[in-house]
């Protein structure tokens, strides 16, 4: 499963390198082709990047994080990062944590037991050029649905997401576990919980909002 998990990322990773190539060449866009664009950091959000930096939680983090010679490597690189770098506050998890940063995005993997959780944020996204404009749809007859029920406890951890600043969240059950993306100061984010089955402890969708909720700034952004 992890195996399969990191050739999916060394995938994207390869597709990303490819569109760079690309867009230094400055070659002609097909008229639908998807083009990478910067997420911008309005004031409300750069004054919570701000506040984050004096969070006391947060600079207890970084504090544990100086006193050991892994941690301090993981914390001296998440520092020099253009993106806010978002990682737990419980420093025993970045014990063998690792970090990899590059143009733009950053990717914090650590082990927490049996499970392999993977940060991800990034300040640049791929944006897809507008269709044509089309002739509007025929109107059709309404059509009743069931309403949708929430998994246990998600909707209490979504509530608890957004007071802390978390914006845009989406929850996504997957093969190897659950994906949680959101927004905050001006990135975007995605926490995927991989997990040895997805009936394990500690991984539902509200486990995994809850750990998002709970992550701290240890560096970046600048």
């Amino acid at each position: 499963m992890r195996y399969r998990r990191w050739l999916g990322g060394a995938a994207v990773i390869a597709m990303a390198v490819v569109a760079g190539v690309s867009s230094s060449q400055q070659q002609p866009v097909p008229p639908m082709a998807a083009t990478q664009v910067d997420l911008p950091r309005d004031r409300v959000e750069a004054a919570a990047l701000a506040q984050a930096r004096q969070d006391p939680l947060a600079t207890r983090s970084q504090a544990i994080l100086r006193q050991q010679r892994q941690s301090a490597a993981v914390l001296q690189l998440a520092q020099s990062s253009p993106v806010p770098v978002l990682a737990p506050a419980d420093p025993a998890l970045l014990g063998g944590a690792r970090l990899f940063t590059g143009d733009r995005h950053y990717m914090l993997v650590i082990e927490r037991g049996e499970q392999i959780i993977e940060i991800y944020g990034a300040t640049k996204a791929f944006q897809s050029a507008a269709p044509a404009p089309s002739a509007p749809p025929r109107t059709a007859a309404p059509v009743t649905r069931a309403a949708v029920r929430q998994p246990a406890g998600l909707g209490q951890a979504l509530g608890a997401a957004r007071q802390v600043g978390l914006t845009d969240i989406r929850t996504e059950r997957t093969e190897y576990g659950v994906d949680v993306a959101f927004s905050r100061f001006g990135a975007a984010y995605n926490v995927s919980f991989i997990c040895e089955a997805q009936a394990a402890p500690g991984c539902t969708e509200a486990d995994a909002v809850s750990f998002a909720a709970g992550l701290v700034l240890i560096g970046g952004g600048a």
